[in-house]
């Protein structure tokens, strides 16, 4: 053994006493582990004269080399028992909630909240630190590092988990009726903290402190005005530092259109994105800088240009690589990619009343206009293979990563909204209704202008952990939790805070659905797995629909809901693709037709739209579970958020099967995301994933898988497909890398 001393925290040297080592590690493992080899282990990595933090330390990375979930439970406990020994003096030094309460008050860090000593005393006998004993180290780490409130320069951390769970539901909750506050933030407390509800990033960092900056994701367009774009560019600034993720749309003329009546030739859409891209790149975000995916159609002349901004091979001078791209088409245009025909390119500038139409739910006008522009010889256009472009905005999906799709008429075809939808957000699962400002000046009125920015707020509810019998109180409170931010928020300008409470757009996702689908014993690509598929993706719409008439009942429609189609009795189940038929049996388990009188009843719900399905990449770390609808792409991976690196092994998966996302056809996972976007109001960040062979040989993708892949998800009614990831025959280790606007 190579430790014989060890050196104290107050400097002092002494004999190194292994009953010590062995007493922490015996109660650490509590569980079925073999401590002793810990500890060996840990004695191994360290040296003589080493500090009992570096022991302690070497016990956790000894734990984490096992790579089992027994000694990632393990770990856990090592970890926080070292972090309340650090926090608070000892494991029997725990202040009470009133004393915590008092003292990060005080200290500034949690904000003064209304409740009276009674309640605090209650909410004591209520919060649970046992809970943090039984996580795994995975989850303590992501929610100490990311969330937890942390002097970053003495890196000392101010909060446990459960600290963190009751200073959210605390401010979540604070403005509630007091005749029933205590219940619902008990019930608030319980879902967080038993992983059921899957809280945003930034409600868990501000939620209860006194910074009340909680957007997720922030959608903007413009119109053809200097003036407008100068205003997208504030916005895109402001909700930067906001911490927001942007997604943009850019409505301009095209490069050799003419300006002032062709006193001044216009330079196209790449200066206006460099612009964009060094708006959101001026302020960073804890640790990065903000993020943007900007949002084009097949229209466009420059389009060629646009799909190559982020390829290496593009020249220096229009390569613009720090923001994300996304490739806007219609079923028309598919339809003649199908076929092999031409396709018209035109600017904005010539035929305006044709690109508004490319964004209506029914395309009649569009394909009307097209074919009199067509036909048209005194408008300049420009003809060229509707395949070329086809392939070309796949391709670079594949080779860049960062190329995504958007399909302009089903996203304002399948929609609750009335007005007219132009573009996703970052991580493409949103799709909100946007008009552009006519200045600056205009963000910073008080009441209804001409422009509006959509913003959704996010939320998931845990898959697996939530039972059947809960679902519908667990919907309540987590359409209850996103409603109350709403009104709390501090909104950069008056603007975004006016039409944010006249829709109170929503996205609440699902998350864990890979264990979900292991523990029933189901994968995803089997016919019966899709079936559970549906029944999870009905469930989880109609208790969201549930939870927001129940709102409305007790607070009121949003007040924009005439402009929805709610109020003509409008649900999800209505206008999804037929196609989604051919793959399940659509028969509907839940009572829809009974919901839908009621709300008609009502005169609608509390918010404009519910269902969106995000990444859940950092999030899902925290709540212990594998993110969003995905399949894994691997039993263990390191997970990085910034600096930080946390092993991930996908749940109990040391006795379930798992379907490896690398063995799912991609035809089988267009499949499940269709049979989600049956019931989904918006979108969802849909990755398709690619295995390729060891040989580099092997690594390329045909041009007619491509556009097999592209048109079977537009037949199955995909509003947007996010990333195409890819994989050797190696295993894959790596989590996602979007870094973006992710929960």
């Amino acid at each position: 053994m190579s430790v014989a001393t060890i050196r104290k925290r107050n400097g002092s040297i002494e004999p190194f006493n292994a009953d010590k080592l062995n007493k922490w590690a015996e109660w650490a493992a509590d569980i079925d582990v073999d401590w002793s080899s810990v500890v060996l282990e840990a004695c191994r990595k360290c040296y003589d004269g080493c500090t009992t933090e570096d022991l302690h330390n070497a016990m956790i990375a000894a734990c984490v080399d096992m790579e089992t979930i027994q000694h990632l439970k393990m770990a856990g406990r090592l970890y926080i028992g070292a972090l309340i020994k650090d926090t608070f003096g000892s494991l029997d030094n725990i202040p009470t909630l009133p004393q915590m309460y008092s003292n990060m008050v005080s200290n500034g860090l949690w904000a003064k909240m209304d409740y009276s000593k009674e309640e605090l005393n209650y909410l004591q006998t209520v919060i649970d630190h046992s809970k943090d004993f039984e996580t795994n180290l995975t989850e303590i780490k992501q929610i100490v590092d990311k969330y937890a409130i942390v002097d970053r320069v003495d890196k000392k951390v101010k909060e446990t988990p459960q600290f963190v769970y009751m200073r959210m539901a605390m401010g979540n909750m604070e403005k509630m009726p007091k005749g029933r506050r205590m219940e619902d933030v008990v019930k608030l407390y319980s879902y967080l903290s038993d992983k059921k509800i899957n809280a945003p990033t930034p409600f868990s960092i501000n939620l209860g402190t006194p910074k009340k900056q909680y957007a997720s994701c922030c959608v903007t367009t413009t119109l053809d005005t200097a003036e407008s774009l100068a205003a997208a560019d504030h916005i895109a600034y402001m909700m930067t530092c906001a911490s927001a993720g942007i997604g943009s749309h850019i409505k301009t003329r095209s490069k050799g259109s003419k300006v002032r009546q062709g006193a001044v030739v216009h330079q196209g859409k790449l200066p206006y994105y460099k612009v964009s891209q060094s708006v959101v790149g001026a302020n960073l975000q804890s640790s990065r800088g903000g993020a943007m995916t900007m949002h084009f159609n097949c229209l466009d002349p420059e389009i060629m240009d646009l799909l190559a901004l982020k390829n290496v091979q593009t020249v220096e001078q229009k390569r613009i690589k720090d923001i994300d791209y996304s490739f806007g088409y219609n079923e028309e245009f598919a339809r003649r990619v199908a076929k092999n025909e031409k396709w018209m390119l035109v600017s904005y500038e010539s035929c305006p009343e044709l690109y508004e139409a490319m964004y209506e739910g029914n395309q009649d006008t569009f394909i009307k206009l097209y074919q009199d522009i067509e036909q048209n010889n005194s408008i300049h256009k420009v003809f060229v293979d509707a395949r070329e472009i086809a392939v070309k905005a796949l391709k670079e999906g594949v080779e860049t990563g960062r190329m995504y799709l958007h399909r302009t008429d089903e996203m304002n075809r399948h929609t609750p909204f009335k007005d007219k939808i132009y573009s996703s957000n970052l991580c493409q699962e949103i799709a909100l209704p946007t008009k552009g400002y006519e200045s600056v000046k205009e963000l910073y009125k008080q009441a209804e202008g001409n422009g509006e920015i959509g913003l959704c707020s996010l939320g998931a509810i845990v898959l697996g952990n939530t039972t059947e019998q809960d679902y519908e109180d667990v919907a309540y409170y987590t359409v209850l939790m996103i409603d109350n931010v709403i009104e709390i928020m501090d909104y950069p300008f008056p603007q975004l805070g006016y039409t944010a409470k006249k829709r109170r757009s929503i996205g609440v996702g699902m998350t864990n659905m890979a264990y979900d689908l292991a523990k029933n014993g189901y994968d995803y690509s089997s016919k019966g797995s899709k079936q559970y598929i549906h029944m999870l993706a009905e469930r989880h719409s109609y208790y969201l629909h549930k939870a927001s008439l129940r709102l409305a009942k007790e607070r009121g429609n949003c007040e924009w809901i005439d402009k929805t189609k709610y109020v003509d009795g409008r649900l999800p189940i209505d206008t999804y693709c037929k196609e989604v038929d051919s793959i399940v049996n659509g028969t509907l388990k839940y009572d829809w037709e009974t919901l839908r009188k009621d709300i008609m009843k009502q005169g609608g719900i509390r918010n404009s739209v519910l269902e969106a399905f995000m990444p859940n990449e950092s999030s899902s770390v925290a709540t212990g579970g594998t993110n969003s609808i995905y399949p894994i792409r691997a039993i263990k991976v390191i997970k990085t958020s910034g600096t930080n690196k946390n092993l991930f092994i996908a749940p109990e998966s040391d006795v379930l099967y798992y379907e490896s996302a690398w063995d799912i056809s991609t035809k089988d996972m267009i499949d499940v995301y269709a049979i989600v976007q049956k019931f989904t109001g918006q979108a969802i960040s849909a990755d398709l994933y690619i295995k390729y062979g060891t040989n580099t040989g092997d690594r390329n993708i045909g041009v007619r898988e491509l556009l097999t892949n592209f048109l079977y998800l537009t037949k199955m009614g995909l509003k947007t497909r996010y990333y195409v990831n890819s994989s050797t025959a190696v295993e894959d280790q790596k989590g996602c890398s979007s870094g973006g606007c992710t929960l």
